[in-house]
């Protein structure tokens, strides 16, 4: 875990904080006190006191989805713990958002939230032997009141299997988020692949509701990746940002890596083992 999710855990273990929390009771214990106010530029920020430990969450009114709302007082409440002197608005771009380039502090207070609102311990109980899947990301969702994008990215973290979730946008990849096993590549910046649910889904057609095989390199970037090699995706338009959430799942090997034998093999020659050797394999 990194430093944050510990704090996120150990905060949870020192109130003896149930599974799914309640954030106002959390905020009061914490001194902390939220009100919903109207902004078009925001969707949370934090005011500390000057005088002593205390503070205001200011929330956008009128979140469409309850988990997004609990995830951003989460995520201020990781502002709170984390980053002494700070104290600024913070815009949907920024909070969950996950993308590379974003502020440190911003990333951390993400990394908080997840864990605060989802712990780790309790999700892996949650899983249990289930096959990846849209229906489990969504239990765990409901279970512990986040987002779905926020339930994917820790089933990836705890799931056993080799699978990604991938946000997407205007038919872009934006992000993606392996599972430990998953070491295969989805490039940020491609197009998602013509053959894959996640076109049907910016397409507007209606989509399965269970895992079906699309073609690899739909979504994988891979110079290796065999002949006809498929894997298993679940996609769900998410209307609300425009964009669409994919579970990605390769349950059989897709690709022929060259081994470290086979990278010599080029370089020897016909005289290889003789005295006249001209180049040796480093």
């Amino acid at each position: 875990m990194t430093e944050e999710a510990l704090i996120a855990a150990a905060l949870r273990k020192e109130l003896q904080l149930p599974p799914r929390i309640d954030l106002d009771a959390l905020a009061r214990d914490l001194r902390l006190r939220i009100f919903e106010v109207d902004s078009k530029s925001f969707d949370g920020a934090l005011l500390r006191s000057s005088r002593k430990r205390a503070g205001k969450i200011l929330l956008r009114r009128g979140f469409r989805e309850d988990g997004r709302r609990r995830f951003t007082i989460a995520h201020e409440i990781g502002h709170y713990l984390l980053h002494a002197d700070m104290q600024k608005p913070c815009s949907p771009l920024v909070i969950e958002s996950w993308r590379d380039n974003q502020p440190r502090a911003e990333l951390e207070a993400d990394t908080f939230a997840s864990e605060l609102l989802l712990p780790t311990n309790d999700v892996v109980g949650c899983v249990a032997k289930r096959w990846p899947s849209l229906q489990v990301v969504s239990d765990i969702a409901r279970t512990f009141g986040t987002s779905m994008m926020a339930a994917a990215r820790k089933f990836c973290d705890v799931a056993p299997q080799a699978c990604a979730v991938v946000w997407s946008t205007q038919r872009q990849i934006r992000w993606f988020h392996p599972s430990p096993t998953f070491t295969h590549f989805i490039r940020p910046g491609n197009e998602v692949g013509f053959d894959t649910q996640a076109f049907r889904a910016f397409q507007g057609n209606t989509l399965p509701d269970e895992m079906e095989e699309v073609p690899a390199e739909g979504w994988i970037s891979s110079t290796w990746l065999r002949k006809e090699a498929v894997v298993s995706e679940q996609s769900q338009s998410v209307p609300f940002y425009e964009g669409c959430l994919s579970l990605v799942w390769v349950r059989r090997p897709i690709e022929d890596r060259p081994t470290e034998e086979d990278e010599l093999l080029p370089e020897l020659e016909p005289e290889g083992f003789t005295i006249w050797r001209s180049k040796w394999p480093r």
